[in-house]
């Protein structure tokens, strides 16, 4: 009901803004989307619990919603707003528990010609792959995009006149934090460069103070990288990688600077233009953990998590705005890292079949 609430009242603002409008080149835009799964994970855990590094469908032996999502964008250009509320299992998963149901509230006025300053509540600058499904070419994420912010608060000035690249500087309260946790704030880049029609170059970071108010200073710098050739053909390629560090933060001497790096290539290949299959390789090393949290391996020792996973995907999308898609996958972590319940044992791998379909819509009212 809460929900229903907060839609309906952002909804009549929008249209109420609309009707009093003198602008003609004012744009109101509704945007939906639901996508509902069912998942099988070889790792057992309570009724209630959910798998560890996991995005997308994370209770097993489930039917349940990844997300259900209603939202709407107003632009005049002058003037630019969007405000989207999220329910589900990707927000249980991955979203902070004080805003779980507001996954974008911002506004951005025009400064001058192509040059944008927004305000607000936004979805992270960093990654290759979304944490929606309907973004990607798999359902699941990668390891990796696990890790990295899914949301930030702050500011961002955008340079959007280009069609050959986009330029954004962020100013934000930190690695994937609605509210700072110190008195400090990061910095951040996007770059995305247009080669030609089929190939695309994007570089994102982070920079700044992670570490609590009062606790030792960590500073965290976080890159992202990655290549798409995708020629909307047969075949599209994605490759890139995160590489971070943080100082103070090494497990035998915390004096001394962490590093943390992992990479993906994901393959497309499209059967006609309703199926398709995908493979996704990936690999992360956070050997200190202060990316993905510290571990106890099987010797008791404390360390952080190693992992390799392949993902193995199908799809049938019957129009531009739905699919269905099946997903296997398999993650090896380190030997030592026994952090997975096979039937009463512990084990270093798990296995994971997941299948999902989703729509979603945009509505031009104007």
């Amino acid at each position: 009901m809460k929900i229903l609430t907060i839609v309906s009242a952002a909804v009549c603002l929008l249209l109420f803004n609309h009707a009093v409008a003198q602008n003609d080149s004012t744009k109101i835009e509704l945007t939906g989307y639901i996508d509902t799964y069912y998942a099988s994970y070889s790792n057992k855990l309570g009724p209630d619990e959910l798998q560890p590094y996991v995005t997308v469908a994370p209770r097993d032996n489930q039917f349940g919603l990844n997300i259900a999502e209603i939202g709407a964008t107003y632009n005049t250009g002058e003037v630019r707003g969007t405000f989207v509320i999220q329910y589900g299992d990707i927000a249980e998963a991955t979203w902070s528990e004080r805003f779980r149901t507001i996954q974008e509230a911002w506004v951005g006025l025009e400064v001058t010609e192509g040059l944008w300053l927004d305000g607000g509540f936004f979805t992270t600058h960093i990654g290759a792959e979304s944490f929606l499904p309907k973004n990607n070419w798999l359902s699941s994420t990668d390891i990796g995009t696990f890790n990295e912010p899914f949301y930030q608060s702050g500011a961002r000035l955008s340079y959007e006149k280009s069609e050959k690249f986009k330029v954004q500087f962020h100013l934000v309260s930190g690695y994937s934090l609605f509210l700072d946790n110190n008195d400090a704030k990061s910095i951040g880049i996007l770059f995305n460069y247009l080669l030609n029609e089929e190939i695309s170059f994007s570089y994102t970071n982070l920079y700044g103070r992670e570490s609590p108010e009062g606790a030792t200073t960590q500073i965290r710098f976080y890159n992202n990288i990655y290549l798409t050739w995708d020629p909307k053909q047969e075949v599209s390629v994605l490759v890139g990688g995160d590489l971070s560090t943080q100082t103070n933060s090494d497990l035998e001497d915390p004096t001394k600077t962490a590093v943390m790096y992992n990479a993906l290539v994901i393959a497309k290949y499209r059967l006609n233009n309703y199926y398709s299959t995908t493979g996704r390789l990936e690999y992360f090393n956070d050997a200190d953990g202060f990316i993905s949290d510290v571990l106890v391996n099987k010797n008791g020792v404390n360390q952080g998590l190693k992992a390799t996973a392949f993902t193995l995907g199908f799809e049938y999308a019957p129009t531009k705005q739905s699919y269905l898609r099946s997903e296997l996958r398999w993650t090896w972590a380190d030997e030592d890292l026994e952090i997975f319940n096979k039937g009463g044992n512990a084990s270093n791998i798990r296995a994971e079949f997941i299948i999902n379909m989703g729509f979603y819509f945009n509505k031009r009212l104007k």
